[in-house]
Protein backbone atom coordinates (compact mmCIF):
# COMPACT_ATOMS: atom_id res chain seq x y z
CA UNK A 1 0.00 0.00 0.00
CA UNK A 2 1.39 3.18 -0.76
CA UNK A 3 1.31 6.55 1.16
CA UNK A 4 -0.91 8.18 -0.78
CA UNK A 5 -3.29 5.50 -0.38
CA UNK A 6 -2.98 5.56 3.38
CA UNK A 7 -3.72 9.39 3.42
CA UNK A 8 -6.76 9.12 1.47
CA UNK A 9 -8.10 6.55 4.15
CA UNK A 10 -7.89 3.54 2.21
CA UNK A 11 -6.43 0.46 4.41
CA UNK A 12 -4.99 -2.72 2.52
CA UNK A 13 -7.16 -5.58 1.98
CA UNK A 14 -6.35 -8.33 4.62
CA UNK A 15 -5.88 -11.67 3.68
CA UNK A 16 -8.82 -13.94 4.82
CA UNK A 17 -7.38 -16.84 4.02
CA UNK A 18 -3.40 -18.00 3.78
CA UNK A 19 -3.84 -21.59 1.83
CA UNK A 20 -0.14 -21.82 1.50
CA UNK A 21 0.53 -22.05 4.86
CA UNK A 22 -2.50 -24.48 5.54
CA UNK A 23 -1.51 -28.25 5.29
CA UNK A 24 -2.66 -30.90 3.60
CA UNK A 25 -2.79 -34.31 2.57
CA UNK A 26 -0.15 -36.75 4.02
CA UNK A 27 1.09 -33.95 6.22
CA UNK A 28 -1.90 -32.85 7.43
CA UNK A 29 -2.96 -36.84 8.27
CA UNK A 30 0.52 -37.08 10.38
CA UNK A 31 0.07 -33.75 12.37
CA UNK A 32 -0.76 -34.78 15.88
CA UNK A 33 0.54 -38.09 15.48
CA UNK A 34 3.58 -39.30 17.87
CA UNK A 35 6.14 -41.16 17.06
CA UNK A 36 4.82 -44.33 18.35
CA UNK A 37 1.72 -43.88 16.42
CA UNK A 38 3.47 -43.47 13.50
CA UNK A 39 5.39 -46.62 14.23
CA UNK A 40 2.44 -48.54 14.57
CA UNK A 41 1.06 -47.75 11.13
CA UNK A 42 4.49 -48.42 9.94
CA UNK A 43 4.48 -52.13 12.00
CA UNK A 44 1.59 -52.77 10.55
CA UNK A 45 2.72 -51.56 6.81
CA UNK A 46 5.49 -54.10 7.34
CA UNK A 47 3.52 -56.92 8.72
CA UNK A 48 1.19 -56.35 5.23
CA UNK A 49 4.30 -56.19 2.89
CA UNK A 50 5.24 -59.60 4.52
CA UNK A 51 1.96 -61.21 3.42
CA UNK A 52 2.18 -60.07 -0.32
CA UNK A 53 5.82 -61.63 -0.13
CA UNK A 54 4.35 -65.34 1.76
CA UNK A 55 1.88 -65.23 -1.15
CA UNK A 56 5.10 -65.32 -3.70
CA UNK A 57 7.31 -67.38 -1.46
CA UNK A 58 7.31 -71.04 -1.15
CA UNK A 59 5.24 -72.23 2.12
CA UNK A 60 6.43 -75.99 1.39
CA UNK A 61 8.17 -77.93 -0.52
CA UNK A 62 9.26 -81.81 -0.88
CA UNK A 63 12.86 -82.29 -1.17
CA UNK A 64 14.05 -85.96 -3.30
CA UNK A 65 16.87 -87.49 -2.12
CA UNK A 66 18.37 -89.28 -5.09
CA UNK A 67 16.60 -86.88 -7.55
CA UNK A 68 15.51 -83.83 -7.99
CA UNK A 69 12.42 -81.87 -9.06
CA UNK A 70 13.70 -81.03 -12.64
CA UNK A 71 14.25 -84.60 -13.29
CA UNK A 72 10.76 -85.64 -11.78
CA UNK A 73 9.74 -82.21 -14.13
CA UNK A 74 10.55 -84.25 -17.39
CA UNK A 75 8.97 -87.61 -16.11
CA UNK A 76 6.02 -86.16 -14.77
CA UNK A 77 4.86 -82.73 -14.26
CA UNK A 78 1.84 -83.12 -12.59
CA UNK A 79 4.19 -85.22 -9.60
CA UNK A 80 6.60 -82.40 -9.89
CA UNK A 81 3.79 -79.40 -8.99
CA UNK A 82 3.89 -80.74 -5.69
CA UNK A 83 7.80 -80.66 -5.46
CA UNK A 84 6.98 -76.98 -3.94
CA UNK A 85 3.74 -75.00 -2.82
CA UNK A 86 3.76 -71.21 -2.16
CA UNK A 87 1.50 -69.28 -0.44
CA UNK A 88 -0.44 -68.46 -3.42
CA UNK A 89 -1.49 -71.90 -3.84
CA UNK A 90 -1.65 -72.60 -0.13
CA UNK A 91 -4.15 -69.89 0.53
CA UNK A 92 -5.21 -68.51 -3.19
CA UNK A 93 -4.47 -65.45 -2.73
CA UNK A 94 -6.53 -64.26 0.27
CA UNK A 95 -3.66 -63.05 1.74
CA UNK A 96 -3.53 -60.01 -0.44
CA UNK A 97 -7.07 -59.08 1.11
CA UNK A 98 -5.91 -59.49 4.12
CA UNK A 99 -2.62 -57.56 4.08
CA UNK A 100 -4.91 -54.31 2.68
CA UNK A 101 -6.77 -54.81 5.98
CA UNK A 102 -3.89 -54.44 7.91
CA UNK A 103 -2.68 -51.47 6.23
CA UNK A 104 -5.58 -50.04 6.54
CA UNK A 105 -6.25 -50.99 10.78
CA UNK A 106 -2.60 -50.20 11.18
CA UNK A 107 -2.97 -46.14 9.86
CA UNK A 108 -6.58 -46.30 11.59
CA UNK A 109 -5.12 -47.45 14.65
CA UNK A 110 -1.90 -45.19 14.65
CA UNK A 111 -2.12 -42.31 12.47
CA UNK A 112 -6.15 -41.76 13.65
CA UNK A 113 -5.66 -43.21 17.46
CA UNK A 114 -9.13 -45.59 16.83
CA UNK A 115 -9.01 -48.51 19.33
CA UNK A 116 -11.62 -50.40 16.98
CA UNK A 117 -8.71 -50.73 14.62
CA UNK A 118 -6.58 -51.17 16.89
CA UNK A 119 -8.69 -54.21 17.92
CA UNK A 120 -8.90 -55.62 14.55
CA UNK A 121 -5.13 -54.97 13.80
CA UNK A 122 -4.70 -57.47 16.90
CA UNK A 123 -7.50 -60.02 15.84
CA UNK A 124 -5.97 -60.32 12.01
CA UNK A 125 -2.56 -61.00 13.29
CA UNK A 126 -4.34 -63.81 15.38
CA UNK A 127 -5.60 -65.04 12.18
CA UNK A 128 -2.78 -65.08 10.41
CA UNK A 129 -0.91 -66.80 13.08
CA UNK A 130 -3.88 -69.30 13.65
CA UNK A 131 -3.81 -69.95 9.55
CA UNK A 132 -0.10 -70.44 9.55
CA UNK A 133 0.38 -72.67 12.69
CA UNK A 134 -2.99 -74.92 12.23
CA UNK A 135 -2.92 -74.81 8.37
CA UNK A 136 -0.09 -74.36 6.54
CA UNK A 137 2.69 -75.71 9.05
CA UNK A 138 0.59 -79.04 9.57
CA UNK A 139 1.59 -79.81 6.06
CA UNK A 140 4.88 -78.85 5.55
CA UNK A 141 6.06 -82.65 6.41
CA UNK A 142 3.52 -84.02 4.05
CA UNK A 143 5.44 -85.44 1.24
CA UNK A 144 2.12 -86.57 -0.63
CA UNK A 145 2.48 -88.40 -4.05
CA UNK A 146 6.08 -87.67 -3.91
CA UNK A 147 6.36 -89.60 -0.93
CA UNK A 148 4.73 -92.51 -2.69
CA UNK A 149 6.59 -92.45 -5.38
CA UNK A 150 10.19 -91.76 -4.35
CA UNK A 151 11.65 -93.08 -1.38
CA UNK A 152 13.16 -90.80 1.04
CA UNK A 153 11.42 -88.02 0.43
CA UNK A 154 10.98 -85.44 2.90
CA UNK A 155 8.71 -82.42 3.43
CA UNK A 156 9.53 -79.03 4.48
CA UNK A 157 8.56 -75.07 6.04
CA UNK A 158 9.81 -73.07 3.27
CA UNK A 159 10.30 -69.13 3.92
CA UNK A 160 6.96 -68.26 2.80
CA UNK A 161 5.75 -69.96 6.55
CA UNK A 162 8.32 -67.79 8.18
CA UNK A 163 7.07 -64.69 6.82
CA UNK A 164 3.50 -65.66 7.44
CA UNK A 165 4.01 -66.11 11.11
CA UNK A 166 6.54 -63.05 11.52
CA UNK A 167 3.62 -61.03 9.85
CA UNK A 168 1.14 -62.17 12.00
CA UNK A 169 3.44 -61.32 15.26
CA UNK A 170 4.03 -57.66 13.82
CA UNK A 171 0.10 -57.34 13.13
CA UNK A 172 -0.90 -58.37 16.91
CA UNK A 173 2.40 -55.98 18.60
CA UNK A 174 1.30 -53.18 16.38
CA UNK A 175 -2.25 -53.81 17.53
CA UNK A 176 -1.24 -53.98 20.82
CA UNK A 177 1.07 -51.10 21.19
CA UNK A 178 -1.68 -48.63 19.68
CA UNK A 179 -4.19 -50.48 21.91
CA UNK A 180 -1.62 -48.89 24.57
CA UNK A 181 -1.87 -45.56 23.28
CA UNK A 182 -3.79 -42.88 25.03
CA UNK A 183 -6.67 -41.70 22.97
CA UNK A 184 -6.24 -39.10 20.46
CA UNK A 185 -8.98 -36.16 20.25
Amino acid sequence: MSERDRERGRTAREATDDGSRESSGLSAAFRGATPLAIGVAAVALVAALLLVATEFSTVASVRVANTSCEVIQDADPQLADRCSLSGFERNGGSFLLVAALIVAMGWGAGIGGSRPAAAALVVLGVAVLAWALLVDLPVTDETGALGSSFEGARGQAGSGLTLEIAAGLLAIAGGGLALRLPARE
